[in-house]
């Protein structure tokens, strides 16, 4: 288990839940496989491994680690994907949005404070609350763009 993972798992005995060795190998492999991960290639990642798992303890295992705010779900490109809240390919915990390029699908990070000024005018400007907790922003990348 490393550091990430032991401390997640921190989270869920403080929580007053258990960590299951279900929950845990999923926990562990979602950490392993790093941020934007499908069900489907979480599952086959632990089923290949763990053929006693089946998809619903995926499923169920996902929803509870986003009930306790370990894990986040975005929808790119059609596709729910699922990482470990906050986590970048930086490896910091800032909160951040998914910029998705049309050209090559390639997934970059913004952070979260980019888009605050950006929700302070909607509801200046239109007394809309916008919530920019999480966005998934379509675009071209700056190889795609021709920077």
């Amino acid at each position: 288990m490393t550091h990430t993972t032991h401390d997640l798992a921190a989270v869920v005995h403080r929580s007053g839940h258990k960590l299951t060795p279900q929950r845990q190998i999923i926990l562990d492999t979602l950490c392993e496989m790093g941020g934007h991960v499908t069900v489907a290639a979480l599952y086959e990642r632990v089923h290949g491994r763990y053929p006693a798992i089946d998809r619903s303890t995926v499923y169920r295992a996902l929803d509870f680690f986003g009930e306790l705010g370990l894990v986040s779900a975005a929808t790119i490109g059609g596709a729910a994907v699922y990482e470990i809240a906050g986590a970048t390919a930086a490896g910091d915990d800032a909160a951040h949005h998914h910029l998705v390029c049309l050209g090559c699908g390639h997934i970059d990070h913004a952070p979260g404070e980019a888009f605050v000024a950006f929700a302070a005018h909607l509801q200046a400007a239109h007394g809309f609350a916008a919530d920019v907790s999480r966005l998934t922003i379509e675009g071209l990348c700056r190889e795609c763009n021709g920077e």
